[in-house]
């Protein structure tokens, strides 16, 4: 028989559960913790014991990555550079990298910096001591971290405040959030670069500049400027919005030291980073495009002009945006919108927001076919139906596994 009791017993003991369980996680992680930090604080001890060395952060809600890889493209033409790995990009990476690969010659560090709360760049500052200071842009990623844009500036503004050095930032000028941040850091008496590829009232004041930028399968060119100097620049990189990345690598470069010829013929190594716009060929002759490394708004529109350049029939495989917050549903919408005025077929790789991109897309074409898929069945339907001359744009990292099963 059950008494009272024992069923008061039950209830204590099952009150006590999660609280006494979330202990034993706070205890376990303990470890992980003292070690991190032990590795931060060598990882400081051993640059702080380096020979002179320029350090470069790099940080932004999107474009940062591939910034970081053409620059150290171009500077590892004139000095000897050492970069962050991948998109490892917290105090923890950075520490094992400077642990790992730091070397005596080194005379760059290219230091890309990614954060989910305030506090965690103003930290990455503290290990590396940066001089110079570059922010791509802002948008609405990660917005269920920060809650609000602002927030998100600040963030990333504690690069620009951690500057040492030179104190030289380099500010998007056709990104309105980081003009505004360029506006904050001159009052904070850095010293401040603008770069753009659009010609606007907002942008005039830019020191350097781009126009004349075209994108092909043969690649991106665009015409440079820098004070009253200009010269063409060509990268194999796909889609306009790898100027603005190939711009700002530019700008840090002569910035660090190198002259606009150096580090023009210097762009000419570049090529197409991992999962980042990369082309490989299709089935039944048609092309693949592998931009699976991430998503977000920007990057999302960005992968759709590129699209919107091919002939043939243009298919999307799209992962549904995450970490937007309050702006889910409306960025969903839109870039369902811009996909509907260039795409055949549209298949997204989960319902999440499906109803939101589904209504945009077809606002802009009644007749779009836009469907939830499994990566199988994605395949499949791929192999029926692509043909010679057909574009497959694979957006997103859940894209990945269906890009995988469509080239068996």
């Amino acid at each position: 028989m059950v008494t009272p009791s024992f069923l008061i017993r039950l209830l204590i003991v099952d009150l006590l559960s999660f609280p006494i369980s979330a202990f034993m996680v706070f205890l376990s992680k303990i470890p992980i913790y003292l070690y991190h930090e032990y590795l931060i604080r060598k990882a400081t001890n051993i640059l702080r014991s380096h020979k002179k060395m320029l350090v470069i952060g790099i940080t932004g809600s999107y474009g940062k990555t591939s910034t970081k890889e053409v620059l150290y493209t171009i500077l590892s033409q004139k000095y000897r550079t050492l970069k962050t790995e991948a998109s490892k990009n917290s105090p923890i990476a950075i520490a094992e990298t400077v642990i790992q690969r730091l070397r005596p010659e080194h005379e760059v560090f290219v230091v890309e910096m990614g954060a989910y709360k305030r506090g965690e760049i103003e930290r990455m500052c503290s290990i590396v001591r940066p001089e110079i200071g570059v922010v791509t842009a802002i948008n609405a990623q990660h917005q269920d971290l920060f809650g609000s844009i602002e927030t998100t500036m600040k963030a990333k503004y504690e690069l620009i405040r951690g500057l040492s050095g030179k104190r030289v930032a380099l500010f998007n000028a056709d990104n309105e959030f980081t003009r505004t941040m360029s506006g904050w850091a001159r009052k904070d008496g850095v010293s401040v670069r603008l770069y753009t590829t659009k010609k606007s009232a907002q942008s005039v004041q830019a020191e350097y500049r781009a126009d004349q930028i075209t994108s092909s399968e043969r690649g991106l060119k665009f015409i440079y400027h820098f004070g009253k100097t200009s010269t063409q620049i060509v990268a194999t990189l796909y889609g306009l919005h790898q100027a603005s990345n190939v711009l700002a690598a530019l700008a840090v470069a002569i910035e660090s030291g190198m002259t606009l010829d150096e580090a023009a013929r210097a762009c000419r190594l570049i090529h197409p980073f991992d999962k980042t716009m990369t082309p490989i060929k299709g089935i039944n002759r048609s092309l693949f495009i592998d931009d699976t490394f991430n998503n977000n708004p920007d990057a999302a529109k960005a992968a759709i002009d590129f699209l919107s350049t091919r002939k043939g029939k243009k298919f999307l495989v799209f992962q549904p945006m995450i970490e937007l917050g309050s702006y889910a549903q409306e960025s969903h919408r839109e870039i369902g919108a811009y996909a509907g005025n260039t795409c055949d077929s549209i298949i997204l790789t989960n319902a999440n927001y499906n109803k939101s991109f589904m209504a945009g897309a077809r606002s802009s074409n009644r007749q779009m076919k836009v469907a939830v898929m499994s990566s199988v069945d994605t395949a499949k339907y791929i192999e029926s139906t692509v043909s010679s001359g057909d574009t497959v744009l694979f957006k997103g990292r859940e894209a990945a596994k269906a890009l995988r099963l469509s080239l068996k």
